[in-house]
């Protein structure tokens, strides 16, 4: 038996977010119920990269759900939407409050259909205030988030992650939000709503930066990879790739003058000796003693050398390179689903490892209505019924 086991979720997400959260729950246990247009199906299934016009991101969101096809645009299919959500435990949406509201799903009406409903919502910038209705993008989000003008080279533009964080962040949150609400409704039998944005997760992120200005008028941006709080703490190239190196205290800085850079000299400097001085010198001078240095040196080496006297380093991997990594493969960090559409694919396992009730992680994802009349079905639909609705193209 996994967590969420018994747990019957409606799902009504589109993007990225949404899609991780529900994909939590259907991997420790839940039905998850993915609603789905008729004819397109839900937007990531045309997400690049594809395999034969299959998208791969959809494989990966959607393993272990359900599909149904549900024309939410049309009375008819919002009536379906309505019986269904007498019946689940949760219902998780990003369609937004607009639409939700004009079409007699906002979280009032919805618990009057099920007062003990966990209304999850996931939405860019929030359900209030003068952005609740503005559109929105990962990209917009880090902008307005404060992350992107935190992230990049020191003196150059603001960048976007590479990954999608404020999506995997805003994930975890909305599924340990939903997680905590069917505790409460266990303890009291009351449901509850809640409510994440992809703004307020990316601002989680920013750490002591308001502090620091608020209190200090510190203001924290773009520096690169190194730490300003201890040195050397950062990403040099080598050789032959690159190699990070982190100097976290004063015997890890000393073993790196003796036993990994052959700078003993600097241990005694006048500026360098302390961690202070190094932060302040940092860019100016230390840092590119040690980019001429370690330019000349393999990132093996370097690796292996900062290994042996106790200072955290790593190469800096791809991602042909952790396919059959033997740290990756021995922890199962990832694993082989063989989906129905586009067969064996490796992807990423969920970093929570329960000992007694494991996520599953190789079901497939669903083909696009593959569980329509089964769902309507359970759900107390006759077979004259959902006849009828497939004639209408309402499912």
């Amino acid at each position: 038996m996994r967590s969420f086991e018994g747990i019957k979720v409606l799902d009504l997400t589109e993007n990225l977010s949404g899609n991780l959260t529900t994909m939590y729950l259907a991997n420790f246990g839940a039905e998850v119920i993915k609603v789905e247009k008729p004819t397109s199906g839900d937007k990531s299934r045309s997400w690049q990269p594809q395999k034969e016009g299959k998208s791969l991101y959809f494989a990966y969101l959607n393993r272990g759900k359900k599909s149904i096809t549900i024309d939410i645009h049309q009375q008819e299919g919002i009536d379906v939407i309505k019986k269904l959500i007498k019946e689940v435990d949760v219902i998780c949406e990003s369609l937004g409050a607009e639409f939700m509201e004009k079409n007699g799903l906002s979280y009032e009406h919805v618990q009057s259909l099920n007062p003990k409903i966990i209304y999850a919502s996931q939405s860019y910038f929030g359900h209030t205030g003068p952005y609740k209705n503005r559109p929105g993008s990962s990209c917009s989000s880090q902008a307005l988030g404060v992350t992107m003008d935190m992230t990049g080279v020191y003196g150059g533009p603001p960048i976007k992650s590479g990954p999608s964080m404020g999506e995997h962040y805003t994930a975890g949150y909305l599924a340990s939000g939903i997680m905590l609400a069917l505790i409460n409704k266990q303890l009291t039998g009351e449901g509850q709503k809640v409510d994440v944005s992809l703004l307020d997760s990316l601002f989680s992120t920013i750490e002591a930066a308001s502090a620091a200005y608020s209190l200090l008028e510190e203001i924290q941006t773009r520096k690169g990879n190194f730490d300003p709080a201890c040195a050397p703490y950062d990403t040099f190239e080598t050789n032959d790739g690159f190699v990070a190196i982190g100097v976290a205290n004063e015997l890890q800085w000393q073993n790196l003058c003796k036993h990994v850079i052959n700078m003993p000299e600097l241990i005694e400097h006048p500026v360098y000796y302390e961690n202070e001085g190094r932060c302040k010198d940092y860019l100016h001078n230390l840092r590119p003693i040690l980019a001429e240095y370690l330019l000349t040196c393999s990132k093996y080496d370097i690796e292996r050398l900062c290994r042996e006297v106790g200072i955290p380093s790593g190469e800096v991997l791809d991602v042909p390179s952790i396919v059959d990594h033997p740290h990756i493969v021995d922890n199962g960090f990832l694993t082989e689903m063989n989906d129905k559409e586009v067969g064996k694919v490796k992807i990423p396992t969920l970093p929570i490892a329960l000992s007694e009730t494991p996520a599953i992680l190789n079901e497939s994802a669903p083909l696009l209505g593959e569980n329509t009349d089964e769902v309507l079905s359970g759900f107390g639909f006759s077979k004259e019924t959902i006849s009828e609705l497939k004639f209408k193209k309402i499912v």
